[in-house]
């Protein structure tokens, strides 16, 4: 993979690859951006550590994680936007000896490009390293290797079909929805158009970015297909290059579909599905019927089946947890030598995912999650993270945190907190202090409450709660 899209950026060296803010940027520039990283690298690096990369959609972001890659080395991409704290607590995880920012990119930039000399990534070899929520209050970092970004790549570029096109990004890099727009144009001669993090929230300037894309293939999240759907602008007028929406990462939805087929007739709508832990995604549906919404069918080296809770194999219509075996699951976390979820199964590697659902005339459905990790604005979240952080500060007694959902879909993050006698603490306070920890996705709706309803087992009562706030 490495190989051909080496040879692709020196072979056509004047192709559009990249383009952000207006500024379009073509192979020759990131090949030799490529170039000067990759052996910065090697002069720095040689314990061939992870690298931090921090920005946010820069385009030495790209060119950082394609020289990290041919040198064998780790990336690990770190949004700009996350708190300071969350930032700290990931390096202190992963412990680089180089971090990639701004300022080494603006040190880089005037030195002279040298070739490539080799590829120094195997198969085996972690390519990339995603931090998500993690159950335990501190994120967890996701290990991808080579073997399984090739595999994720190699089916992808099947399904989409997309040659010398324009792909829209919308993802930040250190979510998992966005390595599929980042690797298919390099693989495809496409050109990736980014979507930058303050255009997504202006709806004027993001309007114009699409009508100026020219894009035929969307990567997006469920809940971003519904902003621009609540525009009546957003219709084939405005992008009538549009042949193809790429939707992963959470739930789909009826209405989604319906608005998107009468404002795109003819679209290609392809449904995805897979956690951060087995590269992106491993399923796929071209929706063609609203009422019909699965998350389809395993890519080849890949297996979903749905089981017990002793693993065995549940028949056709019966509900239970969906376990995913074979090429697409990655290492395991890092830093944990074992997690329950990573397992061998009948001699391969599998991840039981903690979602549920079922299958039906050999088609798989999901019907949500187990646990307490849910989906909400295309990010993954653990609630037991928000739970943790909240309960760290001095002045809260006991917090409990909860999803409502609309529909299937989560509709907001609900945080209960009881604060210490005695102590006047409001939500505004409660919020200011958690965003110096949590992302601003993750900041919940704060209620206060007096006390905790409790189950007959003695846990809490979150639905109680649920009901008197209603």
């Amino acid at each position: 993979m490495l190989h051909k899209i080496i040879e692709n950026l020196k072979a056509n060296p004047q192709d559009v690859c990249y383009e952000l803010n207006g500024v379009a940027y073509r192979n020759w520039e990131l090949y030799h951006h490529v170039c000067r990283i990759y052996r910065y690298l090697r002069e720095n690096n040689l314990p061939q550590k992870p690298v931090a990369v921090c920005g946010q959609k820069e385009f030495y972001m790209l060119a950082s994680f394609l020289a990290c890659a041919c040198a064998g080395m780790p990336y690990v991409p770190i949004d700009d936007s996350i708190p300071e704290g969350r930032r700290q607590r990931i390096l202190e995880q992963i412990h680089p000896l180089v971090i990639i920012d701004q300022s080494i990119q603006t040190r880089l930039q005037n030195e002279p490009p040298s070739e490539l000399t080799e590829i120094c990534m195997t198969d085996e070899d972690v390519v990339y390293i995603i931090f998500t929520s993690g159950s335990t209050g501190d994120p967890k970092g996701v290990q991808i290797t080579y073997r399984n970004l090739k595999s994720c790549m190699k089916w992808l570029e099947s399904l989409c079909g997309v040659s010398n096109g324009v792909i829209l990004n919308q993802a930040n890099y250190g979510f998992d929805l966005s390595v599929a727009d980042l690797y298919l144009p390099l693989l495809t001669r496409s050109s990736h158009f980014i979507l930058e993090q303050g255009i997504q929230k202006d709806y004027a300037r993001l309007f114009r970015a699409l009508r100026q894309s020219h894009a035929e293939l969307a990567v997006l999240t469920p809940s971003f297909l519904d902003l621009l759907l609540a525009d009546k602008s957003f219709r084939t007028g405005l992008m009538p290059q549009l042949k193809t929406v790429l939707l992963c990462g959470e739930k789909l939805m009826r209405q989604t579909v319906e608005q998107l087929f009468a404002r795109f007739p003819g679209i290609r709508l392809i449904n995805c599905y897979g956690p951060t832990e087995c590269t992106f995604a491993v399923t796929s549906a071209e929706i063609t019927d609203p009422d019909d919404l699965p998350i389809g069918t395993p890519k080849s080296d890949t297996d979903v089946l749905v089981v017990n809770d002793q693993l065995e194999e549940l028949g056709e219509g019966e509900t239970g947890e969906l376990l995913i075996v074979g090429e697409s699951v990655g290492k395991g976390y890092l830093n944990q030598s074992a997690d329950r979820r990573f397992l061998r199964y009948k001699g391969r590697n599998a991840f039981l995912t903690g979602d549920y659902g079922y299958r039906k005339h050999d088609v798989l459905y999901c019907l949500g999650r187990t646990d307490t990790q849910i989906k909400w604005k295309g990010y993954r979240i653990e609630l037991a993270e928000i739970e943790s952080t909240l309960n760290r500060l001095e002045q809260v007694e006991r917090a409990a945190v909860t999803a409502k959902k609309r529909d299937g879909r989560v509709s907001r993050i609900i945080a209960f907190v009881q604060v210490k006698p005695g102590c006047c603490f409001g939500p505004n306070e409660i919020r200011n202090q958690i965003k110096t920890e949590l992302p601003a996705y993750m900041i919940p709706r704060i209620q206060l409450v007096e006390r905790f309803p409790l189950t007959a087992n003695g846990k809490v009562d979150l639905q109680v709660l649920l009901e008197e706030m209603a």
